[in-house]
C-alpha cells in the first residue's frame, strides 16, 4: 500500500519545537504512520462490508429481472363496444336508386349488364370488384324459415339490386355468371349461412365456391382489431359507421315471397344490403 501524505496537523506537531509548559507527548513518524495504516484498513473493511450488503439488497431485484419471461400469446381481447347513447345515433339514410326485378328475363339481362360492367373495369386498378351480397325470407314460428325468396346486390353506394326469387323455380344462369364471376368477391355479415341457404333452395348454386371466394365482414373487422366477437349487422355498422340500422320487426318477420313488395319492404332490403356495403 502506497505512503500518503500526513494531514498538516500531525506534521505540524512532529515538526515545530516544544513549548516551555507541561511536557507533551510527541508521537513519532512510525508511529503515525502505524496509526493511519490502520484507520485505512478499517475504512476498508467498512467499505466492504457495505458493498456486501448492497449486493445482498440488489440481488432479488436481478432475480426477479432473470426470472421474467415474456408470453407466447398474447390473447385476443374482446371488441370494445361503442359506448353512446343509442337514442342520439342517426339510422343510416339510403337515398339512392333501387332497382326490382320480378321477371326472370330482366334479372337474367340485368345481371349480363352488370358483368359487362365489372369486365369494363381495368383489371390493374379494379383486380377485385367488390359487391355486397344479402337474402331475405319469410319466417313463421309454426313452419320455420321458408325458402328464399329475395336476392339483395349493391355495387355501389347510389344503387341496390333486387332480384324477386321467390317467383322462380331456377337461378338463370347470368345470376350465376355474376356471383361466380373470377374479379367478383361477395361480401356480407355472416354471409357464408345466406350461401348454403340459397344452394338448399336452389342446387344450381353452387355455395362451397360461393363460400371459398366471399369475404365475412365480421371476421375481417377481427382480423384488423385482433377482436374475436360475432358479430350482427347492427353492431357492426353501429360499430364502425356510428349509424343504426332500420330493423323494423314489422317489416322484418313480413312476407317476403308475396309479390309485389311494399316500399317499405324494399326500402328494408336495399338498407340491409347497403349496410354492408356502407361498413366494409
Amino acid at each position: 500500500m502506497s505512503k500518503r501524505s500526513l494531514p498538516l496537523w500531525m506534521r505540524d506537531a512532529e515538526l515545530s519545537p516544544a513549548a516551555p509548559g507541561p511536557k507533551k507527548r510527541v508521537l513519532s513518524e512510525s508511529k503515525i504512520n502505524e496509526i493511519a495504516a490502520a484507520v485505512i484498513e478499517d475504512v476498508d473493511a467498512k467499505s466492504k462490508v457495505d458493498n456486501e450488503n448492497q449486493d445482498q439488497v440488489d440481488t432479488p431485484r436481478r432475480r426477479l429481472r432473470s426470472n421474467f419471461k415474456i408470453p407466447d400469446e398474447i390473447p385476443k381481447r374482446e371488441p370494445t363496444a361503442v359506448q353512446l347513447n343509442i337514442e342520439d345515433v342517426p339510422f343510416i339514410d339510403y337515398r339512392g336508386e333501387i332497382r326490382y326485378y320480378t321477371d326472370m328475363r330482366d334479372m337474367a339481362f340485368a345481371c349480363d349488364q352488370l358483368v359487362q360492367w365489372v369486365d369494363k373495369r381495368s383489371p390493374e386498378d379494379h383486380p377485385v370488384v367488390p359487391i355486397a351480397f344479402d337474402l331475405e325470407w319469410p319466417f313463421s314460428f309454426q313452419t320455420g324459415p321458408g325458402r328464399t325468396a329475395l336476392m339483395q346486390l349493391c355495387v355501389e353506394t347510389n344503387v341496390c339490386y333486387l332480384f324477386q326469387l321467390s317467383c322462380l323455380k331456377k337461378l338463370p344462369a347470368a345470376v350465376l355468371q355474376l356471383l361466380t364471376h373470377p374479379r367478383v368477391q361477395l361480401h356480407g355479415i355472416n354471409v357464408k349461412n345466406d350461401f348454403r341457404k340459397l344452394a338448399r333452395d336452389f342446387p344450381e348454386a353452387n355455395a362451397d365456391l360461393l363460400i371459398e371466394r366471399c369475404v365475412d365482414l365480421g371476421g375481417w373487422y377481427n382480423r384488423i382489431h385482433g377482436s374475436c366477437g360475432v358479430w350482427s349487422m347492427e353492431r357492426l355498422v353501429l360499430q364502425v359507421c356510428r349509424q343504426r340500422v332500420d330493423k323494423n320487426k314489422k317489416v322484418r318477420m313480413s312476407k317476403w315471397h308475396v309479390l309485389p313488395l311494399s316500399d317499405d319492404q324494399k326500402l328494408y332490403a336495399a338498407v340491409d344490403v347497403y349496410s354492408n356495403y356502407f361498413a366494409s
